[in-house]
């Protein structure tokens, strides 16, 4: 339709009569459903004339003027929206061409064609009169142009790749993660290929040995509607923050005529947690000081996640101060949260230094996959060496024995060891003016903080002064391993006395003390 603007024209010699002739087409006709789409519709510009004259008037009547073009949403029987409005051309002059996009927003619409109504507005001077004496004279009017541009919904396959409940893997690690391919189109694809790439470094697919940026996945046929589930190796190296990463795909396939086709490009991701992270806790040590053949280890080692562990082994790393006895703790399964028991066994040697160590622990265990993973890390645990200490302590001295005398000399002795020892046997040291015609004592077996009781006949000569008497007990005794250990001379110190009477009370366990006698001294130790 067409509206006339009035004007008078004026007589006059000549005129020019003519019009723009305005058409709208489409290249871009194949569209698919469930998609967001741009329409790009070209508009030309064919001016006709039909009284020429004066070239200039004949180009003006043939110009478009305020050109604008939208499309009739309203009149489209499907489901899309069209989301651009009414835009502006400007002038199209003969000859002309011009293309404008319209973002569109496809449903869930049925393969076929459909028609996209689309209108076109403009301005033009359809006569021009002209003289050589006479004013030029324009007649004006506006002119609708309505067309229609046919698209098609293809009938194609149409892929998404979706990820499943178990799309993370642990930083260091590798594991089983979960996608399915699911035919969102109308056609069912036969012969496909998902070939699929990771986007980030450190991220691959395999296994740590045999790492790969690409994999690629088959599937016979996936009609419309139809998904496809498969699992995938994947893992992520020891530096890999934790987040979600872009996993590019892509699917060559065959549809029903058995042509070849490629799918748009798709996209996944892979969620990486931090490395799985254990605690070394409650750690305790016994015997840990120098000169111990088996010096004990034990604390409680816990995963704090982020995913379980399987067949948890704690190992003990060597270090110049010690040399490992048993460096392996095996753990079990460790679910978040839960903690075991470890223990182990050291000797320290004799040339240790006592003071602080640096002690690493290895943590092994099996993920989900059951591939062998080692914590990338060592847990280190500052360790104190105590410096060499006897077995056995003299908690406790009595003797009675007078100048020219013979008498009993009962020494307790505590076994301040960890584990029990056997075959133990106690034998006494004297000097002059004191001896001892029974100077050893069969102990047996001793359990650990176990106090025993050693006697001996001790004599005094006839010109001995009444004062204490240094003297000393040495302990022979064999350890659970079959070792044979002496300890060093322990003081007990034997007092002579003018007449009968006790000797030396017996001592609290684990005090030392110095003990003054008639001007000499019974030295006992701290253990």
């Amino acid at each position: 339709m067409s509206a006339v603007v009035p004007t008078t024209v004026l007589a006059a010699e000549e005129q020019v009569i003519g019009s723009p002739n305005l058409t709208v087409s489409s290249s871009d006709i194949e569209f698919r459903a469930s998609e967001d789409a741009t329409l790009n519709v070209n508009v030309i510009n064919n001016g006709e004339l039909l009284d020429g004259g004066r070239v200039e008037f004949e180009n003006e009547v043939k110009t478009a003027k305020s050109v604008q073009i939208s499309i009739d949403e309203d009149a489209i029987d499907a489901p899309i929206e069209v989301n651009t409005g009414t835009q502006s051309l400007g002038r199209l002059v003969d000859g002309d061409q011009r293309t404008v996009g319209f973002d569109l927003e496809i449903g869930a619409a049925q393969p076929g064609t459909y028609e996209i109504p689309v209108e076109v507005t403009y301005q033009h001077p359809r006569v021009i009169a002209f003289g050589q004496f006479e004013d030029t004279d324009r007649q004006n009017r506006e002119q609708t142009v309505s067309e229609t541009i046919e698209i098609r919904i293809e009938d194609r396959p149409e892929f998404e790749l979706r990820a499943t409940e178990q799309t993370t893997v642990v930083a260091g690690d590798t594991r089983q993660v979960s996608y399915e391919l699911v035919n969102t189109g109308t056609q069912t694809a036969r012969d496909a290929t998902v070939r699929l790439e990771t986007q980030t470094p450190g991220i691959f697919f395999g296994k740590q040995t045999s790492q790969s940026t690409t994999t690629s996945v088959f599937v016979s046929e996936l009609s419309a509607g139809d998904s496809h589930a498969f699992r995938l190796q994947m893992g992520a190296g020891p530096d890999v923050a934790g987040g979600t990463y872009t996993v590019a795909a892509g699917v060559e396939y065959e549809n029903q005529n058995g042509v070849a086709r490629t799918s748009d490009p798709l996209s996944t991701g892979v969620t990486v947690a931090s490395e799985r992270n254990f605690a070394l806790e409650s750690m305790s040590l016994t015997d840990f000081r120098v000169d111990e053949s088996e010096a004990r280890i034990e604390a409680t080692i816990s995963n704090e996640g982020p995913v379980p562990a399987n067949n948890v082994v704690v190992r003990i790393g060597e270090t110049s101060a010690v040399s490992v006895v048993n460096g392996e703790s095996a753990v079990g399964d460790l679910t978040v949260g839960d903690s075991a028991p470890v223990s182990f066994t050291v000797a320290i040697p004799n040339e240790a230094e006592p003071g602080s160590i640096s002690m690493p622990f290895s943590v092994e265990y099996e993920n989900a996959d059951g591939d062998i993973q080692t914590l990338s890390t060592p847990l280190r645990k500052p360790l104190e060496i105590k410096p060499e200490q006897d077995r056995f302590e003299v908690v406790g001295v009595n003797t009675s024995v007078t100048p020219g005398g013979t008498a009993t000399l009962t020494v307790q002795l505590r076994h301040t060891g960890s584990e029990p020892v056997s075959n133990a046997n106690a034998r006494l040291f004297t000097n002059d003016p004191l001896s001892s015609s029974d100077d050893g004592a069969f102990l047996g077996e001793i359990g650990p903080d176990e106090t025993v009781t050693a006697q001996f006949r001790v004599s005094a000569s006839g010109d001995a002064l009444a004062k204490s008497y240094g003297s000393s007990v040495e302990v022979r005794y064999d350890e659970a391993d079959g070792d044979t250990r002496f300890t060093g001379s322990l003081s007990t110190g034997i007092q002579v006395s003018d007449s009968e009477g006790g000797g030396l009370p017996l001592l609290p366990v684990g005090i030392g003390a110095i003990v003054l006698l008639g001007g000499g001294a019974v030295v006992y130790r701290r253990f």
